[in-house]
């Protein structure tokens, strides 16, 4: 069976759960295409240039890594007399949902620090990413690569593994390179807090988890969350409890202790103390005031 189909102009992976590795020796020039799943791709060896859909070349050599998203056209030229070796990992994230817990933030912040969040902060910014003196990931690839061509028992698994390996190093070497453009990673750091914090903040959350969600220290992640948001992590978690628990209330199909529990307040009194403070009722009055169905407000 074939790794890939197309679907029009696009390359498809045909099993969405398989991490494919390839070792490609271009010798000439690849033409311009595109696919649905994430490609990393590491020169070993050689020069040429990389080029996007759109007319945007740049050269590539010995040691650069490239990544690109899903849907993004691209191709490669060799600079004659030479030829490029370069290694391939092509994946579909979803292959990591088994291996990343929920409290473990690092493909958020990989996805939204290299792709997403940065594309969304002005056209400076390109749709892959280039790193330079990339050798900290050659190692990881190759390792890789050679698990999937011996293919055994229990390579998928080892590669699993390996991919969270490389994928931190591809992190770590683009915030490492990251100085020009501080401000985006500051915000990926807080916007994916924030996203955490809004699902699951009913949890017990403090600010060394989310830090460690980040891969940066508590203190760091306090300034920065700061820094973006205006406000403390502790302060916005209970803010975005208290918006909940309102929300609930204003619903009328809710007591206040329901409703407290559900967003992480087993402590009732305390619950209508900063609820008070916050809304300038008691939850029970707020309840009545603006629920939508009368009825108990216990």
């Amino acid at each position: 069976m074939s790794r890939y189909y197309y679907e029009g102009d696009t390359i498809v992976l045909s099993q969405r759960d398989e991490i494919i590795l390839e070792k490609c020796l271009v010798t000439e020039s690849v033409r311009l295409h595109k696919h649905d799943f994430i490609e990393i791709a590491y020169v070993d060896s050689g020069e040429g240039t990389h080029e996007i859909a759109g007319g945007e070349v740049t050269p590539i050599a010995k040691g650069d890594l490239v990544m690109f998203n899903s849907g993004v056209a691209h191709s490669y030229r060799v600079t004659a007399p030479s030829r490029l070796v370069i290694y391939n990992c092509n994946f579909d994230p979803s292959v990591l949902d088994s291996s990343v817990s929920r409290g473990d933030d690092f493909i958020g912040i990989v996805y939204d620090y290299l792709f997403e969040a940065s594309a969304s902060r002005g056209s400076d910014t390109k749709p892959y990413i280039l790193l330079r003196n990339a050798e900290a990931a050659a190692g990881i690839i190759k390792e890789m690569y050679a698990e999937y061509s011996a293919r055994r028992n229990g390579f998928s698994k080892i590669n699993a593994a390996n991919l969270i390996r490389l994928l931190v190093t591809v992190f770590r070497l683009k915030r490492g390179a990251a100085e020009s453009s501080a401000g985006a990673y500051k915000a990926a750091i807080a916007e994916s807090a924030v996203r955490y914090i809004g699902e699951f903040c009913a949890d017990r959350i403090s600010c060394e988890t989310l830090a460690a969600r980040a891969f940066v220290s508590t203190g760091y992640f306090h300034k920065v969350f700061k820094e973006v948001t205006g406000v403390t992590p502790v302060a916005y978690i209970q803010s975005v409890r208290l918006e909940k628990a309102a929300g609930m209330l204003r619903e009328g199909s809710y007591s206040v202790r329901d409703a407290a529990e559900a967003v992480g307040y087993a402590d009732l009194k305390f619950f209508y103390g900063i609820f008070e403070k916050e809304f300038g009722l008691t939850p029970g009055a707020y309840r009545k005031k603006y629920g939508e169905i009368a009825g108990e407000d216990e």
